[in-house]
């Protein structure tokens, strides 16, 4: 029964964090909330970019975690917990590599959008 819990209210956070973060995006390029690599963070327009993707990105991992982590919790009890942390950290990279894809082909090398 635990395991049922701990991956539905994971979920649940993770599809919370994420429509916050698409519904209130950070402003300003900051060290404390928002997509923050090298490349989001080197101008405003690309971070304003990169955080509308990536608030999508945890927003889809939560749906994901939550279908993928109720179906291991029936299928697999035992090892749901472990297998469902590694499917967000998994879902995390996937989305990193999504959004770092997504910039570069929307923005040049010096941070100038690509017509």
């Amino acid at each position: 029964m635990a395991n049922i819990f701990s991956t539905i209210f994971t979920s649940i956070l993770l599809i919370g964090i994420g429509f916050y973060w698409f519904k209130y995006p950070p402003k300003n390029i900051n060290n404390l909330y928002g997509y923050r690599t090298r490349r989001s963070m080197a101008n405003q327009q690309i971070w304003d970019y990169a955080n509308k993707i990536g608030a999508k990105m945890l927003l889809v991992l939560g749906v994901v975690t939550l279908v993928l982590g109720v179906f291991l919790v029936l299928v697999l009890p035992s090892m749901s917990i472990f297998l469902t942390i590694v499917l967000i950290l998994i879902g995390l990279g996937v989305g990193m590599y999504w959004c770092e894809t997504k910039l570069n082909h929307h923005f040049d090398k010096n941070g100038k959008p690509k017509e």
